[in-house]
Formats: C-alpha cells, sequence, structure tokens
C-alpha cells in the first residue's frame, strides 16, 4: 500500500546481513576473493555452495573445499573480464559422482563422466538495502 507521501510503504525486508546469518548466502573470504582479482565481496546461495563447493562424500581425500571454490571463483573472473553486464552467465568445470542429482544447468562431459560443465549466474548489485556498495551474488540460473 502507499502512504500519505505516495510511496510504497515496505512491509518486510530480508536483507543480505540475515540471509548470511541464516545460511542462505555464504562470503566468500576476502583473501580468496581478492587473490582472484576481485574487488567487491562475493556471495554465493546455499545451494551453489552445498552442490559445487562442498566436497561429496566420494571425493574427500582426492579433492578440497578451498581448491573447488577456487575454480568457481577463478572462471568467474575469467568471464567478467570480457563483459561489461551487471548479470553474466558464466561455466565452469566441476568433479561430481553420478548420483542422479543433475539439473537442468549442468552439462555431461562425454569423455569424463565424473566431470559436469556448470553454468552459473553472477550477478553485481548493491550489497543490501541500506549498503549500496557493489558486491557480486553466484547462484544457479533458476535463483535470484
Amino acid at each position: 500500500m502507499k502512504n500519505e507521501n505516495q510511496e510504497w510503504e515496505i512491509i518486510h525486508t530480508y536483507t543480505t546481513a540475515e540471509a548470511v546469518e541464516d545460511g542462505s548466502l555464504i562470503l566468500v573470504d576476502e583473501n580468496v576473493s581478492k587473490e582472484a582479482g576481485i574487488k567487491f565481496p562475493v556471495y554465493l546461495t546455499q545451494q551453489v555452495f552445498t552442490k559445487y563447493v562442498q566436497v561429496p562424500e566420494t571425493l574427500k581425500g582426492f579433492q578440497d573445499e578451498s581448491g573447488r571454490l577456487w575454480d568457481l571463483i577463478y572462471m568467474f573472473t575469467r568471464k567478467a573480464a570480457k563483459s561489461d553486464s551487471a548479470q553474466i552467465d558464466f561455466q565452469f568445470i566441476c568433479m561430481m559422482p553420478d548420483a542422479g542429482n543433475w539439473e537442468r544447468h549442468e552439462k555431461r562431459i562425454s569423455d569424463m563422466p565424473e566431470h559436469r560443465e556448470i553454468t552459473l549466474k553472477a550477478v553485481i548489485q548493491g550489497r543490501d538495502f541500506d549498503d549500496p556498495s557493489p558486491a557480486i551474488f553466484i547462484m544457479k540460473p533458476n535463483e535470484d
């Protein structure tokens, strides 16, 4: 509803800080972002972090979270360097056991059956309602 000043009345907000606190967003360590050449904070959705950064049980000892995160962040930076858009779709390769959990944005790599080409979406926008400084939010294509 509009108030007497003919502006929309905000009835509820869900801030970036609240999303980090409840685990819906994961803030990437600033050292990782800086090493990749990123000046702004980077957030991953919980779904991206759980599926593509956390190491599947069958790959523990063979891969680690820091390496998987680096692959994702690095491929984002490669695509972002060629774009001037506030939304970027990018691909990276992720090793995953075939557990029947394929999604539309994942493609099988024919000569490497445990590897998937993953397409993710990055949105560059204000960090929060009260903080308009830029931040990068990386999510699955169907998330917003």
